[in-house]
């Protein structure tokens, strides 16, 4: 499917501010949408996904896709609508976008002007230039598919169930009566990924959640199955490219 701007009635913006705890359920649009909390976090669900999408991120929504969202903290959310009839190619499927300082500027001039957004030039221009980083800040790194094999997704049930598990696929394999290339390769063609990604994606899901409730690094590092606080802290870098400790500093805590 291709999506764009191809006049302005075809493009348009709306600002909300949210509490914490509000749930969003069976939401669904015929167009395509770009969601950006501008503080606080969403949790977003959906049939294809699950993804906690913070200020340093937006969520790009397909069209016809019905979601969930529950806010943590005190959410101001700008949501940015696509006719997907237009001509400019976006992407088919709903996916997190990073968020550049470049990028988090165009969403603040557009949400300045949210009842003049494609009906003149300048806006038209923003939103144009918005499309084109939203393509070059592709693929994000964080998103849960969901199983359909029954193999599967008995051992992602297990990974979220006991995310201080640290089976390894071998292990998973024998207890399931199959060979673990069979089920490395399950993963490679339903998931997209392989095990270790996917396991390690469902723990900063976690993370970034307990993150953004106030809850302490160790702590966290320590029920997600880590020995120590480094090592969780590497890997949250290496997804993230940040540190817990920086992505603490910059997301509002959710009181308990």
């Amino acid at each position: 499917m291709r999506f764009g701007l191809d006049d302005g009635s075809k493009f348009k913006c709306v600002v909300q501010s949210f509490p914490d705890s509000v749930v969003m359920t069976g939401n669904r649009s015929e167009m395509a949408r770009l969601v950006f909390p501008a503080m606080g976090v969403l949790i977003v669900s959906s049939p294809v996904g699950n993804w906690v999408v913070s200020s340093a991120h937006a969520i790009w929504l397909a069209p016809n896709i019905t979601h969930d969202i529950r806010i943590l903290g005190s959410v101001r959310m700008k949501s940015f609508y696509f006719d997907p009839t237009c001509a400019m190619t976006l992407p088919e499927h709903s996916c997190v976008v990073p968020v550049s300082p470049l990028l988090r500027e165009i969403f603040r001039s557009l949400a300045e002007y949210p009842t003049a957004v494609g009906r003149c030039r300048r806006t038209r221009l923003m939103g144009e230039l918005m499309i084109e980083k939203i393509v070059s800040r592709l693929p994000s790194v964080i998103h849960l598919p969901e199983p359909h094999d029954a193999r599967l997704a008995a051992v992602c049930e297990d990974i979220q169930l006991s995310p201080d598990n640290m089976k390894t696929l071998q292990q998973y394999a024998d207890e399931l009566g199959c060979s673990a290339r069979t089920l490395h390769r399950l993963f490679l063609d339903e998931m997209g990924v392989s095990f270790t990604v996917w396991r390690h994606h469902a723990k900063l899901l976690l993370a970034l959640q307990w993150l953004a409730r106030g809850r302490s690094i160790l702590s966290i590092s320590l029920d997600l199955g880590y020995q120590n606080q480094s090592a969780f802290t590497a890997m949250f870098r290496k997804y993230m490219g940040a540190s817990p400790s920086q992505f603490s500093r910059t997301s509002p805590r959710v009181l308990q």
